[in-house]
């Protein structure tokens, strides 16, 4: 999708983010059947799903030159975040995504991490357009996608839930 690489790492303020590999796969395998995280993704995962879905974006950074991201905080995996792409909505674009613990929530660990995608997307690897979606009743993922500065382009319904798709182009940085 773009020559330009994704750095093999991701660091925050607060967060320290390594290319997804296998080896991480107890800590999906947690997170995804977490009912409480999965709660607006559609509910939990069963580990054939969670084993098949890490595969996928293990993958993806060849394919891609870009993907997910563990972050952990000192030794300790507190989530994901990366870039993906996707025809959300009808429109092809690379979307920003993000997952925490519950143990981490409220504290803006997602602002922090969706600023760097922003940059990272736009910025780093100089793509056209960086893009969110989530479903509408998350007012928790709107705010951080809103905060990192993408705007509310349209709503479109997914998995039959109505979601709010957001985006930002570089051009309209500049």
């Amino acid at each position: 999708m773009t020559a330009a690489r994704a750095p093999e790492t991701l660091t925050t303020a607060r967060l320290q983010g390594a290319r997804i590999t296998a080896d991480d796969r107890p800590f999906y395998r947690a997170l995804w059947q977490d009912p409480e995280v999965t709660r607006t993704l559609g509910g939990p995962r069963t580990l054939a799903q969670i084993d098949a879905k890490i595969d996928r974006l293990v993958a993806m950074w060849p394919d891609q030159g870009f993907g997910v991201y563990t972050l952990r905080e000192g030794d300790v995996a507190r989530g994901y975040a990366g870039l993906a792409p996707t025809a959300a909505g009808g429109h092809a674009s690379v979307e920003i995504l993000y997952g925490f613990a519950p143990a981490v929530w409220r504290r803006g660990l997602a602002t922090e991490v969706a600023g760097a995608l922003v940059h990272l997307a736009l910025d780093v690897l100089a793509l056209p357009e960086v893009c969110g979606f989530t479903w509408t009743e998350n007012a928790g993922s709107r705010r951080v996608l809103e905060r990192a500065g993408l705007i509310h382009r349209f709503d479109f319904v997914l998995a039959d839930l109505p979601h709010r798709y957001y985006s930002l182009s570089r051009s309209s940085r500049d």
